[in-house]
């Protein structure tokens, strides 16, 4: 299923406004910016900009926001900005323009410098880890998914954070590096659901990754809870052709071949209807291999054909017509910000070499009282900065170490994934020493990391006492830990190694 498109719907409410609109209203004026207020540019940025793009209006979601981005400088309207270069960036994303997006995200996240808005940080860091996932650095998507989540947790508005963190989880989930850790994928898509559970959306995509992994009970309650949702949602149409295509995913796996062509029939309908070709394409080609599988080589071949066709078609279009106006106006931002940049250089030069002079005049008198005053300055803001930089360090491990924690008190099924995660070289190690451990005995090796003695581990797993006793004993010469040692202490230490 296409998370991506599904995603980016629910975590913007479209304003579906028929097409005329727009213009009777004056919205977009391809000659001239608009006077616009600030209250208009917000609602032309989050409301009318995702409708634009939801009906594959790249070129009109371009061109407004250009005009908007040049009415907030008149207005000096930092918000308005970012979000016209966000936006632009993501159009940019979505027609695999990747270097000229993350360019205006640069753009972008040098204007929130001058003025940390939480909501833009999290969402610049959402697009900085798309293009960086599709790019191929996993890693670094994954970490700035963890990035969005931070800030988002600092959003003041209450519906504002759930739907931006909600989304965070969700990006974070289906990145490459997360989802090459299966538990830890499933983790941040329940989270999500956790955070916004009203919306159909992350529970879909929790049912679908149960029905990608075979696990027929959980997958069906998770499709069972989203279609409670939906059903009384006229509103909800995507999310029921979402729905409808997890469905078929499921009957797939169980060879109920009739049943997923049904499921997938029913959300082709759909998209065709919202005229949804990106979806579409992946969709075909499923439908193609049901056929396959239910001995049906025309109808096969047929879907096959539907499935090429589109791909070449949608490889084709990329708004040529975009590019040249898009690279004009991304080089003329550019070449503003540098100016901005070599103006303030020029002014502060000035300031310096003025500075000198008068310094000079006085420098017989003042040198060595100023030189301690200086250095003491330094020395305090520095000390004050790397304290300040330690507290939040600090806070962000208590967090984390915080959350394992509790995941292993609850005895979660995500405890060992997420503990992966956090401590990516801890299985290699354990592994390193006795190639042969088994699952079960890597997670007592975890706990036991973590610090919990055999009493904790007994309770928060449900066993009795000798049990883990016996249990660790058996570990203990597994690893051919010394008799005299600490198994914790020597757990931490030869995982460091």
């Amino acid at each position: 299923m296409r998370r991506n498109q599904l995603i980016v719907l629910f975590i913007f409410s479209f304003i579906l406004i028929p097409d005329f609109f727009f213009s009777q209203a004056g919205y977009i004026n391809h000659n001239r910016v608009q006077a616009y207020s600030l209250k208009e540019i917000d609602s032309l940025q989050n409301s009318i900009t995702p409708f634009l793009r939801s009906q594959g209006k790249f070129r009109e979601v371009v061109s407004l926001n250009k005009q908007l981005i040049q009415r907030s400088k008149n207005l000096k309207y930092s918000r308005g900005i970012i979000s016209g270069y966000i936006h632009i960036a993501n159009i940019l994303f979505l027609t695999g323009k990747y270097d000229e997006s993350l360019r205006f995200l640069k753009l972008a996240e040098k204007e929130n410098d001058k003025k940390k808005d939480h909501y833009i940080s999290s969402w610049l860091y959402i697009e900085f880890g798309n293009n960086f996932d599709v790019l191929g650095f996993s890693e670094k998507a994954s970490q700035a998914f963890s990035k969005a989540i931070q800030y988002g947790k600092k959003i003041e508005d209450a519906l504002s954070k759930k739907r931006m963190l909600s989304y965070a989880y969700n990006r974070k989930a289906v990145c490459k590096y997360i989802a090459g850790i299966p538990d830890s994928s499933l983790y941040y898509f329940k989270r999500s659901v956790d955070i916004l559970p009203e919306e159909p959306t992350s529970t879909i995509n929790v049912g679908d990754w149960y029905a990608k992994s075979n696990k027929t009970d959980s997958a069906e309650y998770y499709f069972g809870k989203a279609f409670e949702i939906i059903r009384d949602r006229p509103d909800f149409v995507y999310q029921k052709a979402c729905l409808d295509w997890g469905y078929g995913t499921l009957y797939n796996n169980q060879k109920k071949y009739k049943q997923a062509l049904e499921a997938f029939e029913n959300s082709e309908a759909i998209f065709k209807q919202l005229k949804q070709p990106n979806d579409l394409v992946g969709l075909y080609e499923l439908i193609a291999k049901v056929y396959d599988s239910l001995d049906m080589p025309e109808k096969s071949t047929e879907y096959f054909l539907k499935h090429t066709l589109l791909k070449d078609s949608l490889n084709n279009i990329k708004q040529p017509a975009l590019d040249m106006s898009v690279i004009h106006f991304l080089e003329e931002q550019e070449q503003e910000s540098r100016a901005v940049k070599y103006n303030l250089y020029y002014t502060i030069g000035g300031i310096i070499v003025v500075s000198i002079g008068i310094a000079l005049l006085g420098i017989f008198y003042y040198r060595k009282n100023k030189r301690k005053e200086f250095l003491l300055t330094e020395n305090t803001i520095a000390i004050s900065q790397k304290d300040k930089e330690m507290e939040e360090l600090k806070q962000k491990v208590n967090e984390t170490f915080e959350e394992i924690i509790q995941l292993a008190k609850e005895n979660s099924p995500e405890f060992w994934g997420r503990f992966q995660e956090v401590y990516p070289g801890f299985r290699e190690k354990m592994l390193d020493i006795n190639p042969g451990l088994k699952t079960t005995e890597l997670i007592l090796s975890a706990y036991i990391y973590l610090g919990f003695n055999t009493k904790d581990i007994a309770d928060y797993t449900f066993k009795a006492v000798q049990t883990i006793k016996n249990n660790k004993y058996n570990l203990r010469k597994r690893l051919n830990v010394p008799p005299q040692d600490d198994i914790i202490l020597w757990m931490r230490e030869n995982s460091r190694q």
